[in-house]
């Protein structure tokens, strides 16, 4: 790759010389695994294309489609849209004295790229090392195949800033919509993710690269670990299993540590979510509204993160919000609420969408339900005043949403 920095090459040229350097490796998944690490550290850089014409008619060039658009309207214009096999040369040379355009620049751009190549640009500062080609393609192979999984349970071992991990996987599980659970055991916390099943009963395909995207950054970030995934391949399923203390992973790192790209992260992650964030703040603008800034241990391991805190005089109310309507997202979050309140916390309101309400009977903490109207400011000042003013022991969820 250092070699051709700097030139002008094509993919399978790149890929035909990989083959020529592993001559004894006849799986070309292998070599394009190899190619796609490789481009982590150099990328093939289209040569911009940016100029104003200067023959006899001058037109302003910005990209290579307005070019190829000149010609293909020059040639309508002049030969009535078909250029005749034995005045093809004569007619590009006709068009590059009337714009002053370069013959080669004309020919690659006709060309679309197959014959010119593009240039081979280095995208990080320092040149690879053969320890950083195999430890991103390891990252890259696991992420693959999670990409292929409809569940994943991943076990972390002696993890110091527990909240921070916590707080960001659950963070990307609810943008990605997938069910995220927590616990902790034996110096151990456990993370399971699946994703709501369909209507057929079988996980959509996007799931698992949701479940990528959510774990597998993690998996580099701490060294200890191990994974469990079920994994969809060719119509069959399979358990796959890895663990760190695999020494055909001991190198593994994610492309960000050298080009420093992550995928962006919204600032919430749902839009009803905003509403009533905006909404609380609204309702009690002297209180400090906080998002995701606590993480409470259950009495059976549990970790549950509430999604807002409101906080005032030294007391605080938790709002958790049930927005996503699937059967299993709603018996999921129905039974970690109640593994909350039964672990003592007596501060919580649930603001859930009325789709939801037979998942939340009988609860022992108020339940709040909206609709597209949001019409709760009321019932939601009335049960957060409630706790913050001392007046939490509720005993059933009779508050109901404003008319």
């Amino acid at each position: 790759m250092e070699k051709h920095r700097g030139r002008k090459v094509t993919r399978e040229r790149l890929i035909g010389m990989l083959r020529e350097i592993f001559p004894s490796e006849h799986d070309l998944r292998v070599i394009n695994l190899i190619y796609y690490s490789l481009l982590v550290f150099y990328k093939l850089s289209e040569e911009k294309l940016s100029f104003t014409t200067s023959g006899r008619i001058r037109v302003r060039i910005n990209d290579e489609w307005d070019l190829r658009l000149l010609f293909y309207q020059w040639v309508q214009e002049t030969f009535g849209g078909f250029i005749p096999i034995e005045k093809r040369e004569s007619a590009m040379l006709r068009f590059c004295e009337e714009y002053s355009v370069r013959r080669d620049a004309l020919e690659s751009v006709l060309a679309g790229g197959m014959l010119r190549g593009y240039k081979l640009i280095r995208r990080t500062s320092i040149v690879p090392s053969p320890e950083d080609i195999i430890a991103v393609s390891n990252f890259l192979l696991i992420e693959k195949t999670l990409g292929l999984s409809d569940s994943a349970t991943i076990y972390f071992y002696d993890v110091s800033r527990k909240g921070s991990l916590i707080k960001d996987m659950i963070f990307r599980s609810k943008r990605a919509r997938l069910i995220l659970e927590f616990k902790e055991k034996n110096n151990m916390l456990i993370c399971s993710l699946s994703g709501p099943l369909q209507i057929f009963k079988h996980p959509s395909p996007i799931y698992g690269e949701y479940i990528s995207y959510i774990l597998v950054g993690s998996l580099a970030a701490h060294r200890k670990w191990r994974l469990r995934a079920w994994v969809r391949y060719r119509k069959r399923k399979a358990l796959y299993e890895i663990s760190s203390y695999d020494s055909r992973i001991r190198l593994l790192e994610p492309p960000w540590k050298y080009h420093g790209k992550r995928r962006k992260i919204e600032a919430f992650d749902s839009e009803i979510e905003m509403k009533i964030y905006n909404l609380l703040r609204r309702i009690f603008p002297e209180a400090r509204i906080l998002r995701e800034s606590e993480i409470i241990s259950t009495e059976d391991g549990t970790i549950f993160i509430p999604d807002i805190v409101v906080e005032k005089n030294n007391r605080k109310a938790i709002v958790e919000i049930a927005g996503f309507w699937t059967e299993n997202y709603a018996k999921k979050k129905r039974e970690k609420l109640d593994a909350a309140y039964r672990s003592g916390i007596r501060n919580l309101v649930v603001v859930a969408d009325k789709k939801l309400s037979k998942h939340f009977r009988n609860t022992q903490y108020p339940v709040l339900y909206f609709d597209k109207s949001l019409a709760i400011a009321r019932s939601l000042r009335q049960a957060i005043g409630n706790i913050l003013t001392g007046k939490r022991n509720y005993q059933t969820n009779t508050i109901r949403p404003s008319k």
